[in-house]
């Protein structure tokens, strides 16, 4: 297989950045930001990113942004058909919608915590968009409510009560290639059957990407609760291009991780 040239859209502290120096299958780097050994690119809007992919013949951008990627950066390159591993614009609801992501897990059977008409018990959780926190008292829920409300009325029509469940608490990192989802999980713990919902949830709403997500899992009971979603970049040991080329060609399902 021949070497990629590869863009990454992110920081200094960038986790693909690392990732991407070790794999073999790389040939040349662009960052859009300064990087010792890469190319640096600077764009103003996300066409003329497009636009730079194409003369300077990049194979892969990697988005690790997370501003650029909830303002659909995915959305514009594809339609330049440029391959581009981050959400697309309809699937960044569930990083900031909660309700979108309740509505979404339930749908396909993904377990969540139960949501609480009126604090049953404590520790509750408060739940909103963008936020969490927890509450051991009326008198916190309470407080809680109004800093939500004074620092946004508009996200405080979001707030809701879940309960609080104890466990064991992981992160589960998915590429998802437009067909087949694959989930890096850790050692012993089984993810099949959520790895098979969330998959089958893209597929059947908006299988029109190439990307990754990481959802925040906590084993309980011996059932797997989803949290929440967030856009960390997955951490694993295998080469993330030879992963990212599989996924392109939509061969996610081939690999032996």
């Amino acid at each position: 297989m021949q070497s990629l040239n590869v863009l990454i859209i992110a920081d200094e502290s960038s986790k693909a950045l690392k990732a991407v120096l070790k794999s073999k299958y790389l040939n040349k780097l662009f960052t859009n930001f300064e990087a010792s050994g890469a190319v640096d690119i600077r764009f103003n809007t996300f066409k003329e990113l497009a636009q730079k992919c194409k003369s300077l013949k990049i194979d892969i951008v990697i988005v690790e942004d997370e501003k650029m990627i909830l303002q659909g950066i995915a959305d514009v390159l594809r339609k330049s058909f440029v391959n581009c591993i981050a959400l697309n614009s309809f699937w960044t609801q569930l990083i900031l919608s909660s309700d979108f992501a309740r509505k979404m897990t339930a749908k396909y059977g993904i377990d969540t915590p139960d949501v609480l008409s009126y604090p049953e018990e404590f520790p509750i959780v408060v739940r909103a968009d963008g936020v969490l926190r927890f509450a051991n008292s009326l008198e916190e829920v309470i407080k809680i409510r109004q800093d939500i409300y004074d620092y946004s009325p508009e996200i405080a029509k979001s707030i809701f009560l879940e309960r609080y469940i104890k466990g064991e608490e992981f992160l589960l990192y998915s590429f998802f290639d437009g067909k087949n989802l694959i989930t890096f999980s850790p050692q012993g713990l089984d993810t099949k059957t959520y790895n098979d919902k969330l998959e089958c949830m893209f597929v059947q709403e908006n299988p029109n990407f190439i990307g990754y997500i990481t959802s925040r899992v906590m084993l309980s009971d011996e059932k797997l609760y989803n949290l929440g979603f967030n856009l960390e970049f997955p951490s694993f040991d295998d080469d993330i291009i030879f992963v990212l080329i599989s996924a392109i060609y939509q061969k996610l399902n081939e690999l032996r991780l």
